[in-house]
């Protein structure tokens, strides 16, 4: 339902005021079969938060969820005092998301879901146009984002306040009229009021400007999404210049297509932004037990195996050569694949981002190619390159179509086993 990979094994918080969004947002991560902990922040602003937090802690209790509650009246912690003449609003930021830090730390979470919606989104740009932020800016939100080192989750963008309102209703989820009021004297203010009154017209014509003025960088991140769902890999020049935020979202998106599933700490993503920056060219991260990020000059990949780092080998003459990543007998020789004995020494790597070949006469990058043949990232990163005495490359097996202890073959390549083919 939530355009978001969830991770059964992983803990996710959701930030909840009783209120139809909020509440909403609740309702669709357990239909994603996630089973998150609620996070209240009761501010005693209205007469109602008493009644607000206990339905929906007998909400959370029907429903088998974790309820976390910061009562403000209830803690004498410094991050949580209301300094005199310290404006409402700012203070209640402060409070929420200390709060939420501090929940975030004790269950170890992977991501914290707000609720911010279409009418939010829309306050917000309409907001920093006003306060004119000036040129070469992102407006709104992202989906994701990291926040005081959490990773921040608003998957609701596209839904508008009625949309939201309906969906309760049509589910059935319970909120609070109240907890709305509260919100709105969190974020409310004469913009809102006139999103409230704006037509549908009126709310494409803003959203549509806001995306004509990210136009760049929208079509920037689109690219990069496209990159994602090929499963390519990353272009490291094109990865730092994006905004925080947005390296963030690249990155966890990317990473969710790993064999298993990692969870990114906001650490984690500033060490893989200096990784990226830094100025050796083969360099490898952990991310967790059997997960690389793994940076090739100017490209990032993920492996699954430490083995699978760059590599290269040479071999002087015809012969056998066998390597944490694969064996090969060429013994018999491999003039059937285009390797001849004036080719000597051979050089056998990893392909590098740079590397272009021939195939039915016409001229492409290999990591194309590989793409082309359907080839596991994972396979990649071991999949072996073949290059004469002179650097040129005279042969890449075919993927899929690799004869393997062909007795009519005379040559034999044999991927270690371990590598998911």
């Amino acid at each position: 339902m939530l355009n978001f990979k969830f991770d059964p094994n992983s803990t996710y918080l959701a930030a909840c005021t009783y209120g139809p969004d909020s509440m909403s947002l609740l309702d669709m991560m357990q239909k994603d079969g996630v089973t998150p902990i609620v996070c209240f922040v009761n501010y005693h602003k209205v007469v109602q938060s008493d009644q607000d937090q206990k339905d929906l802690a007998a909400y959370c209790a029907s429903k088998g969820l974790t309820l976390e509650i910061c009562d403000t009246e209830k803690t004498t912690a410094p991050e949580y005092v209301r300094a005199k003449g310290e404006d409402f609003k700012e203070w209640a930021r402060k409070v929420r998301y200390a709060f939420f830090k501090a929940i975030y730390q004790k269950y170890n979470a992977a991501a914290l879901f707000l609720a911010h919606q279409q009418d939010d989104l829309i306050e917000t740009y309409l907001l920093e146009k006003q306060q004119k932020k000036g040129k070469n800016v992102q407006y709104g939100w992202n989906e994701i984002s990291t926040v005081d080192g959490l990773i921040v989750v608003r998957p609701l963008l596209s839904f508008s306040k009625e949309d939201l309102l309906q969906y309760a209703k049509d589910n059935h989820v319970p909120y609070s009229v109240s907890a709305s009021d509260i919100e709105a004297r969190l974020v409310r203010d004469s913009i809102r009021n006139k999103i409230d009154a704006m037509t549908e017209i009126d709310r494409a014509n803003i959203i549509n400007e806001m995306h004509a003025e990210n136009s760049e960088q929208d079509l920037f991140m689109k690219g990069l999404s496209k990159t994602i769902d090929l499963g390519e890999e990353l272009n490291i020049r094109e990865l730092i210049a994006l905004s925080e935020n947005e390296f963030a979202e690249t990155l966890i998106k990317y990473i969710s297509k790993a064999p298993v599933h990692v969870n990114l700490t906001s650490n984690q993503i500033a060490d893989i932004r200096k990784m990226a920056l830094a100025p050796q060219p083969n360099m490898s991260m952990r991310l967790a037990k059997n997960v690389y990020l793994i940076k090739e000059y100017d490209v990032l990949t993920i492996g699954t195996n430490i083995d699978e780092l760059p590599f290269c080998y040479t071999l002087d003459q015809p012969g056998k050569l066998d390597t944490p990543q694969f064996s090969l007998d060429f013994s018999q020789g491999a003039e059937d694949r285009g390797i001849k004995a004036e080719d000597y020494p051979l050089t056998i790597r990893t392909a590098l981002p740079g590397d272009m070949y021939v195939v039915h006469g016409y001229l492409q990058t290999v990591r194309r190619l590989y793409i082309d043949w359907q080839m596991p990232t994972a396979v990649r990163c071991v999949w072996p390159i073949f290059l004469n005495k002179d650097g040129h490359i005279v042969y890449i097996p075919r993927f899929h179509r690799l004869e393997r202890d062909s007795g009519d073959s005379k040559f034999v390549l044999k991927i270690k086993e371990n590598v998911d083919k």
